[in-house]
C-alpha cells in the first residue's frame, strides 16, 4: 500500500522560505567579508626574519626599507643597502607615502621589507602601505635592536653602513 507523503511532511511555502533564504544569505556574505578582511591582515602583515631579509635583498628580491628617524640612523647606522624613508604617525603619513612612492618608482607590486627599531612602526607602516595598495610589503621581524622575539639586526651582528647624510 502507498502512503501519500504530503501527509507526514510539512513543507512550507516559496513565500515563506523568503526570509529564511534572505538570512542565510546575508550570514553567507558578512563571512565571505570576514574572511577577506582576515585575509588582508594576513597579506598586510608578513613578517619575514632579518636573516633572510639581508639574503633576499642580496639577491635583489626585495628592497628594504629603514622608517627609522635619522637620529636613530645616526646612532646604529642603516642595514646595508637599505633605502631611508622615516615614518612619523603624529605628522602624517603623506611625505613617508610620496617617499615610498619615489623608492619604488611608484610600482606598488615592487616588494619592499620594512625595518624600525623593535617591529611596532613597521607593523603599522606595513599596514599603512598595503591599505593604500601595496601588494608586497613585509616587515623584518625584532627590527634593529631587538624585541622580545629576538635579537634584532644589530645582535645578530649582520651588515650595517654609516648613515651618510643623516641629520
Amino acid at each position: 500500500m502507498m502512503v501519500p507523503w504530503r501527509r507526514f511532511i510539512s513543507v512550507p511555502s516559496v513565500a515563506g522560505l523568503a526570509p529564511a533564504v534572505a538570512a542565510m544569505a546575508a550570514v553567507a556574505l558578512m563571512t565571505l567579508v570576514a574572511l577577506a578582511a582576515s585575509a588582508n591582515e594576513v597579506m598586510a602583515q608578513q613578517i619575514i626574519m632579518p636573516g633572510r631579509a639581508l639574503e633576499m635583498a642580496r639577491d635583489g628580491r626585495i628592497m628594504i626599507i629603514d622608517i627609522r628617524r635619522p637620529d636613530e640612523w645616526q646612532k646604529t647606522g642603516i642595514p646595508t643597502g637599505a633605502k631611508r624613508a622615516t615614518i612619523r604617525f603624529g605628522r602624517g603619513t603623506e611625505a613617508f607615502l610620496k617617499r615610498i612612492a619615489k623608492l619604488t618608482k611608484g610600482d606598488k607590486t615592487k616588494p619592499i621589507a620594512l625595518i624600525c627599531a623593535a617591529g611596532v612602526r613597521s607593523k603599522h607602516a606595513s599596514r599603512l602601505l598595503h591599505e593604500t595598495g601595496y601588494t608586497q610589503v613585509m616587515d623584518i621581524s625584532e627590527g634593529m635592536l631587538g624585541n622580545a622575539e629576538g635579537g634584532g639586526w644589530l645582535r645578530r651582528d649582520l651588515p650595517v653602513s654609516h648613515c651618510k647624510g643623516c641629520r
